[in-house]
This record gives C-alpha cells, sequence and structure tokens, in this order.
C-alpha cells in the first residue's frame, strides 16, 4: 500500500496523468480566428484540432480551452466579446460549446447540433442567438437561443439545395434575417415565429459580362437592403431588393445587380463589414478597405504574409496625442491575419501611411507551420525540437522558451521521417523518393544525401554510439548505412557508407530499434512488421560486399497483427534477470507482449508447433482507451526512480502506462489528445514533457507528465488480484466469478482422479495442464499457438500448478478484449468464400479449409466438434 490517505489520493485522481501547457501551428483546413481584446487585454482566439486557443498575445499567453472532440471548425463572438461560441464537425460527438471568453470556462454545451457536426455558425451581435449549418448530406440550418436549457433548437430546417452551403451570417441590424452560401448558391432566410424560410435567387450567366466565380463568403450590408458575396475569382456580387417582385415575393427577396470587380485574379477569402468599412482579403495576400458604396478607402498590399484565410478588428486606431482628428480622415481599425503560410499576424492600420515597403509589413503574433508535420524529434540533452513538413522544411524551435530558432528548405524534397544522433550532431531524415539526409544540427546543411533506396522511407534510427543509421522502407526491406569514409562513383568523399538493404518483412515494418547489449558488448538492430516476425540483424557481419545479413527471425504471432515495438528498461519487470533485454510488442487485439528475442539465431522455425519454443514470456492486457498503440516510448526515471511508458494510438488517443507490465488497467490512462490521427510522438531528454501532433492538423502540443496521478490511480484501484477481479463480468460478486470459482475445484477433483473413493484435498492449485480446459470452460478458447504461449508463461517460473489468482490474471490478460460479433463471423465467413448473397459456404469448402489452413484439424477432430455443436455427425 502507498500509505497515502485515500481522500489525499481522490484528489490526485483529479488531476491528469498527462496535461496540455502549449500548442505550436493552427489549424490551415479550417482556419479559425476571432478577436477577444476586451478590458484592456489583447487576446484573439484561434484553433488547433479539437483545442481552442486564446492567445494573449501581449503577454504571451496561452489559455487552452479543450471540450472537443473532433476539429473545430468555426467560432463566433458577440459584440462585447464576454461569450464565444465554438463548433466542431465530425460523425460522432460534434458539439457546440459556448465559452466565457474572459475566464475560458465553458457555459452551454449543445450535443449533437447537426448530423456530421457544424461547418459554420454566427452568433448574434446581444449574444442571445447562434446560427449555425450542418456538415452532414441533409445539411439543415438551426437558430439556437443557447441561454435556453432546452436542447432542441428555436428553428431547424433542412438545406434543400443540392450546394452544401459553408457560410453563414446573421443581419446585424436585423436578426430576422440569415444568410448563406455554398459554392454555387446564394440562400436568404427569413425566421419569425420560430419558423426559418428560405429564397434562393437563381443566378444567369448571361446576366454580366463575364461568369461568376465560385462563392467563398457573404455577409448583409448594415441598414439597406444590400447583401454581398464574395467569389474565387476576386469579384463581388451584390444583392439586392428585387425592383419588380414577384407575386409571391417576400421583401426580403434579393437578386443580383451588379458583379465587382476587386481582387483581380485571385480568390476574395474573408469579406465583412467592421464598423462604416467593407473590407475584403485574398489569396494575393491583400487587404482591402472599402465604404459601404464600394469606393477603396486603404489598401494593404505589403503585409508579407502570404495568402491570407481569416481576417479579424482588434480595436479602432488609437486617437492622435493632440486629441483631435483630420476633417474627413478615415480612420482604420487595427486587425489581424492569418495566412495559408502558417502565420497569424498583428497590422497596425497607421502603415498604411508608411512610405517605405518594408515599414508596411505585419507583425507575425504566432508563427506556425505552413504544411502538415511528417515528422518530430527532441534533442538529446536540451528542449530543442526538430521539425519536418511534408512542403520540405525543417524547423527547430525550443519547446520550453516557444521560441522558433532556425529552418531550412530540404532540396524540395518531401520528408516522412526524422531521427537526431545520440551526440546531438546530426540529423538523419528519410524522404518520399527514398533519399537519405544527414545533416548538421548547428546550421543545418547537408553533410551527405544518399540515394540508393528507390521507394519511401518510412523509418530511420540512429546507433546508440552513432556509427550505425537504419532505416525501413514502404517496400518492407531493412537498409543499413555504416559510419565510414568513403570515395563516390564522383570523387567526393563522404563520412557514411552504403552497407545493404534485406527485405526481411512482407508486411509494413511497424518497428525499428537498436539495443545496446551491454552483456554481450554489441549493438543489436530489431525489426517487427505486421507479417507477425521479428528479425534481428547481425551489424558485425554485415558488408557493402556481401549486404545485409540476418541473424534471426521469430514468428511472435498468429492471428493478431503487431502495431509497435518497445525496449523495456533493464531490470523493470519484477523477478527477471536485470541484465536481460526484453522487447515489447503492442498488437493489434490490444495486449502487449513481453518477448525474450535478443541473442537468439536461426530463422524461421519449421518444426511442429508443439516442438517450438515460446519466446514470449508474458501475454498482458494493453491499454483499451481507443484503438491499439502504434507509438510505445519509454521515458526516463522520474525523481523517485519510477518509469513510465507513454503511447499514441492512430486515432486520437494519447496514454501513459506504469511500469512494470502487469495488464492492471488502473496503472495506465489515456485521453482525447488530437481530433483524428496521431501522427508522431517524442519526449524531452528529461521525461518531463511529451510532445504530440496530429500530422494534418499542422499543430504540435506539449504535455506535462505527471505520473502522480496515474500512481493515485493504480492505488485507489487496489493491489494484487482486486484490478483484475473487477474485469471478471459481474465483478467477485457476480455468478460469473462463482462459475469459474466452481471449475478451478473441479479440475483439482479431476487432477486426483475422478473415480478414487480416497478423501479428496483442496490444495488451492490446479495442474497447468488443466489451464487449456479451464479457459474453454470460462468462454476462452485459445489456439495451440495461445495455449503453448500461456503454458510457458506459467511454467517458466519453475511451476506446474495454478492458484486460483493466476487463473483470473491468465484469463483476464490472455482473453480478446472484444467477444465475437454476429458482424465477424459474416466477414469470416465472407473471406473464406461463401456466395456473397445468399452468405452460404459449402460444408466440403470449409472442411478443406480446417483441415488444410492455420491450425489444420484432422477428420475425427472436426467430427467431433460437428458433434458437440449440433449432437450429429456429418458424412464426407
Amino acid at each position: 500500500h502507498t500509505g497515502v490517505p485515500t481522500r489525499r489520493l481522490v484528489k490526485m485522481v483529479d488531476r491528469n496523468a498527462m496535461n496540455l501547457r502549449w500548442t505550436f501551428g493552427f489549424n490551415l483546413e479550417s482556419m479559425v480566428l476571432v478577436d477577444l481584446t476586451a478590458e484592456g487585454h489583447l487576446a484573439m482566439f484561434y484553433a488547433i484540432g479539437h483545442t481552442g486557443v486564446i492567445f494573449d498575445y501581449e503577454m504571451r499567453q496561452q489559455r487552452l480551452l479543450q471540450g472537443h472532440t473532433n476539429t473545430i471548425t468555426c467560432a463566433a463572438t458577440s459584440d462585447e466579446k464576454k461569450w464565444l461560441a465554438t463548433g466542431d464537425m465530425g460523425e460522432q460527438d460534434a458539439m457546440i460549446i459556448v465559452w466565457n471568453a474572459r475566464t475560458g470556462v465553458p457555459v452551454r454545451s449543445i450535443f449533437d447540433p447537426h448530423i456530421g457536426g457544424v461547418i459554420d455558425l454566427d452568433m448574434s451581435p446581444d449574444a442571445k442567438y447562434i446560427t449555425s449549418l450542418g456538415a452532414g448530406a441533409k445539411q439543415t440550418i438551426a437558430v439556437w437561443r443557447w441561454t435556453n436549457p432546452d436542447e432542441a433548437p428555436a428553428a431547424r430546417h433542412e438545406v434543400i439545395s443540392r450546394d452544401l452551403q459553408t457560410c453563414i451570417k446573421f443581419r446585424r441590424d436585423d436578426l430576422r434575417e440569415i444568410m448563406t452560401n455554398g459554392s454555387q448558391r446564394v440562400i436568404f432566410w427569413s425566421w419569425e415565429d420560430d419558423k426559418l424560410k428560405f429564397y434562393s435567387p437563381a443566378l444567369s450567366s448571361k446576366e454580366f459580362s463575364s461568369p461568376v466565380g465560385k462563392f467563398t463568403q457573404s455577409v448583409f450590408i448594415p441598414f439597406s437592403n444590400q447583401a454581398v458575396s464574395a467569389t474565387e475569382d476576386g469579384d463581388l456580387l451584390l444583392w439586392d431588393q428585387v425592383l419588380l417582385p414577384a407575386i409571391d415575393a417576400r421583401p426580403s427577396d434579393r437578386c443580383a445587380v451588379k458583379l465587382l470587380k476587386l481582387h483581380e485574379g485571385h480568390a476574395i477569402t474573408f469579406i465583412s463589414v467592421f464598423d462604416s468599412f467593407l473590407v475584403t482579403a485574398g489569396s494575393d495576400g491583400f487587404v482591402r478597405f472599402y465604404d459601404l458604396k464600394f469606393r477603396l478607402l486603404a489598401w494593404y498590399e505589403d503585409l508579407d504574409v502570404g495568402a491570407i484565410a481569416a481576417l479579424t478588428f482588434t480595436s479602432p486606431r488609437a486617437t492622435p496625442k493632440d486629441g483631435s482628428y483630420l476633417e474627413g480622415e478615415v480612420r482604420i481599425p487595427n486587425f489581424i491575419v492569418a495566412t495559408k503560410t502558417g502565420k497569424i499576424a498583428l497590422v497596425n492600420a497607421a502603415i498604411f501611411e508608411q512610405y517605405a515597403k518594408e515599414e508596411r509589413k505585419g507583425e507575425v503574433l504566432v508563427q506556425g507551420f505552413e504544411s502538415p508535420i511528417s515528422a518530430m524529434c527532441t534533442y538529446p540533452s536540451s528542449s530543442q525540437l526538430f521539425v519536418v513538413t511534408t512542403s520540405g522544411m525543417l524547423r527547430v524551435l525550443d519547446f520550453e522558451s516557444q521560441a522558433w530558432l532556425q529552418q531550412k528548405v530540404l532540396e524540395k524534397r518531401a520528408p516522412t521521417c526524422i531521427c537526431v544522433n545520440p551526440n546531438g550532431q546530426e540529423l538523419v531524415v528519410g524522404c518520399t523518393d527514398g533519399s537519405v539526409l544527414i545533416i548538421g544540427v548547428s546550421d543545418l546543411e547537408l553533410i551527405q544525401r544518399m540515394s540508393q533506396i528507390d521507394c519511401e522511407i518510412t523509418s530511420v534510427q540512429f546507433a546508440p554510439d552513432g556509427m550505425h543509421v537504419a532505416v525501413a522502407d514502404a517496400h518492407n526491406c531493412v537498409g543499413i548505412f555504416r559510419r565510414e569514409r568513403n570515395v563516390l562513383e564522383s570523387g567526393k568523399e563522404v563520412p557514411w557508407l552504403y552497407v545493404g538493404r534485406y527485405r526481411s518483412h512482407h508486411g509494413k515494418i511497424v518497428g525499428l530499434q537498436f539495443v545496446q547489449d551491454k552483456a554481450a558488448g554489441i549493438i543489436r538492430l530489431i525489426s517487427l512488421a505486421q507479417d507477425r516476425v521479428i528479425v534481428e540483424y547481425d551489424l558485425s557481419s554485415s558488408m557493402a560486399a556481401t549486404g545485409v545479413v540476418v541473424r534471426c527471425a521469430v514468428t511472435i504471432e498468429e492471428t493478431a497483427v503487431p502495431t509497435a515495438l518497445l525496449q523495456l528498461p533493464p531490470g523493470c519487470q519484477q523477478g527477471e534477470d536485470p541484465s536481460k533485454i526484453f522487447m515489447v510488442s503492442a498488437n493489434s487485439e490490444s495486449k502487449l507482449k513481453v518477448l525474450d528475442v535478443i541473442g537468439l539465431t536461426g530463422v524461421h522455425d519449421n518444426r511442429a508447433l508443439d516442438e517450438q519454443d515460446s519466446h514470449c514470456l508474458q501475454t498482458l492486457l494493453g491499454p483499451t482507451f481507443g484503438p491499439p498503440p502504434h507509438r510505445l516510448l519509454t521515458l526516463p526515471p522520474d525523481e523517485h526512480g519510477k518509469q513510465y511508458v507513454v503511447y499514441a494510438t492512430p486515432h486520437k488517443v494519447v496514454g501513459l502506462i506504469k511500469l512494470p507490465l502487469d495488464g492492471n488497467p488502473n496503472c495506465c490512462m489515456g485521453l482525447i489528445a488530437h481530433a483524428g490521427e496521431v501522427a508522431e510522438m517524442c519526449a524531452s531528454h528529461d521525461g518531463r514533457f511529451v510532445l504530440t501532433t496530429g500530422g494534418s492538423d499542422c499543430g504540435i502540443f506539449l504535455w506535462e507528465v505527471d505520473p502522480s496521478a496515474l500512481e493515485a490511480s493504480a492505488a485507489l484501484g487496489g493491489s494484487g488480484i482486486e484490478p483484475f477481479e473487477a474485469l471478471i463480468p459481474g465483478g467477485k460478486s457476480g455468478d460469473f466469478y462463482d462459475e469459474m470459482l466452481d471449475y478451478f475445484y473441479l479440475a483439482q477433483l479431476r487432477a486426483q482422479g475422478e473415480d478414487t473413493t480416497e478423501e479428496r484435498k483442496v490444495t488451492g492449485l490446479a495442474p497447468v495442464e488443466a489451464v487449456p480446459e479451464l479457459m474453454q470452460a470460462f468462454g476462452y478458447y485459445p489456439s495451440k499457438f495461445e495455449i503453448r504461449d500461456m503454458v510457458h508463461e506459467v511454467r517458466r517460473k519453475g511451476k506446474d500448478s495454478v492458484t486460483f489468482s493466476d487463473l483470473i490474471k491468465l484469463f483476464v490478460n490472455h482473453k480478446p478484449v472484444n467477444d465475437v460479433s454476429l458482424e465477424d463471423i459474416q466477414q469470416a465467413f465472407n473471406n473464406l468464400g461463401a456466395e456473397p448473397v445468399t452468405g452460404i459456404l459449402k460444408w466440403e469448402q470449409l472442411r478443406m479449409m480446417l483441415m488444410r489452413m492455420g491450425e489444420s484439424l484432422s477428420e475425427n477432430e472436426i467430427q467431433t466438434a460437428i458433434a458437440r455443436l449440433t449432437g450429429s455427425s456429418l458424412s464426407g
């Protein structure tokens, strides 16, 4: 027991074992930017994945809004900037959340507002109403009185148009009118008596001298009947009320009356009305201010921040020192722009009056990434982070000071993976074209480019002594480079020699790792792939003249597919030799397997299964908070000498596992770290921080690790067998538990002979030979492969029998996490060749497969199984 009072443990559990502390970057695909400057605080809101960021750019502080589980696609605020509404888009758990923008506290959540989530929303100036557009195939529009506790909207209507509407706006001076647009159509909505009516004016290409491009955004012109829609061609389409209305026309009905060319040849990506200005921004990087009669007043064309995707206004221009304005002076407000090049920049409106071009640039507030992140890694002894993006940019930043230090374009290549030499002097970068780049850390200059591989590099690793580089590629090969000076055909002397490449797998490689074997005095190289085979390479025998030499290859799974590989820290598993090296594999069935495969020899044991050795020391229940892990990483010991493994799943979840591994579910945790994919993960050199990226979300999250919260969870979950008993259906007090106990006693009686009349002894031990039948009695039917590993797990500890506690742990750790469903059975029949229409599988076809494939059955075994299942036998 920990000795910590239970009340204190409960408080510690209320904390998270991983806490988000900072974000880098922001969403590029669904750009969200809202000014929240109020009460003297210079702040704005933007989104990165499913996390909202209120950034005080004067104090350089982030307040992180966590509540969404899908990518935040839209946001809006009230005029007083006290309330902030955010919406996300996803097939499940979509939400609209209203936050107190001053405190960052959520005050209202609207669950499943639309099928597929929210593509856009707007908030009324008085903050009483929110209007939203659904993102699903059957699109809907809704108006919400969000302060009303009712879950249903005040009004909802299906969008009849086949053109997906992507923008929605209230009429600021008359909330009864709403405007939406898609790429082809604009719809005007009227909202009265909690009912929505719509009118979508027809648009003919013959009405104007030039065709109308695809619409991007729309906005009402206040205190008039006009509205405007921006296009990808750089035009503005003016809508006004019908001069000669049809008989059934409403006062709100409008038609297109004029096409204005404002951003010639470049898309207008933003349009809004602020005070008495109409403001446009475009992919040309220009921002222009017009009066409400479309006369140009000011233009900003030298901001040098790239194509603008979003804009928000911060505040009016400061009053001159003498307190006076010139007659007729245009008081343009300051504004902030977000660009497709990954920058958020503040523009002081006064730069319009500057003569020099270099003085008319924006001030970058947030530096982000211009394209999705391919990979990242941390420096071995400091807080530097190296990041490569799909566009070929290498960036260096300090994740503790949040400073962006260096950047370099990598020869117009698309990087896929990166690793730093443990000595901190070099980087190795793998690319989509098969190139392997060695780069100096100090100046980011290219040291050597190696082009011997003709397909995408999927993983790169430096050896602990920096003398070898190993790569895995898309053709399931492992390549090796050695630090050895050699001369190329061109006559140039280079420091790295290409040793060779070996196709050691016929499935995707999911783990590639160097292992320092201090006992043997060598460094080993291990790979694991989806073909269920783990391979060790002989580095000392691998030569450029003879190629890569394989030392051993061992099959570690029968049906499950490996997903990740990890070397356990020496001595972390209780009862094991601390001098031995153990590997851990994660698999598709949410299991972790502790493997003793280091130093073996021989390739693919072809003996009968019962004659083969098992190299699996333990099969353990892994994290079940999401999909099985595809990344595993050991953190350095904390101040108490305790160690943890951080893991990432392919989708959303990142978490922490306490060592030693034992399958205790209370010794691991998981949280939703990203809205979608978790593409990459790395840790700081001291283990205090973990960094994750979703890749396509163009952002990086910095998590602070707090192991005490996980320790408290483990302590409250009980010790010994308690956590495992809780995983038995119905728990310790349930009927199933009692049945298990009955079967356990029956196994003891059978071991002493069923026909004897002698006095029986209840030893509390069942022979290990009875374990497979007991598992079958419990409803888990292990294969011969799984039985071999299970029996080996018991007998390697010198035991010939198991206690009931041993049996419970074996059952919980080995049995499938998910029961076989009817859909699984149907899919199995389809895979075996069942008729597509009837789903019928011919008996002779099934019989031949059972006798020839997998763990084959004899004719007698098949007949016995059929008799037990149906009560009769089948012939032929």
